[in-house]
């Protein structure tokens, strides 16, 4: 049977599900901040949900008969999260424009200089291909 919210399906793996909107940054937050309190707290994972909208087709050169540039430009111009929570937290007085734009630049350097250092790394040794991927018991007597 189709569901109209993922976040029922948490129930059929023995966890609690949640589907929140994936273009709130607080509800995102809080999810997100309620399941880890529940996973360190040893009582394991949740299933989160965050709807959202794709801004991409599911493709390259996907020419998305499916909708419209209007429809894309409207999320892009009025529905923007990052956007809505960034006019948000001026409108109440926690920052400036002027501290989130250098905030902002900050993090675009900070990512282009991971970038370039990931490019201009060795790549890795294909031994170790699968550390740290899956969780192991280990005896500690």
């Amino acid at each position: 049977t189709m569901v109209a919210a993922l976040g029922v399906r948490g129930a059929a793996y023995n966890m609690p599900g949640v589907t929140v909107d994936g273009n709130d940054v607080e509800a995102v937050d809080a999810a997100f901040a309620e399941a880890q309190e529940r996973a360190l707290s040893g009582e394991g994972p949740t299933l989160i949900e965050c709807k959202t909208y794709r801004w991409l087709g599911h493709w390259t050169g996907d020419p998305q008969p499916y909708r419209t540039r209007e429809e894309i430009d409207d999320w892009k111009q009025n529905r923007d999260p990052i956007k809505l929570y960034t006019e948000k937290l001026i409108a109440q007085g926690q920052y400036t424009r002027e501290e989130l734009d250098a905030m902002y630049a900050q993090a675009e350097a900070e990512t282009e200089a991971a970038a370039e250092f990931a490019i201009n790394s060795p790549d890795p040794d294909p031994a170790h291909v699968l550390d740290n991927v899956f969780y192991e018991e280990v005896d500690r007597r």
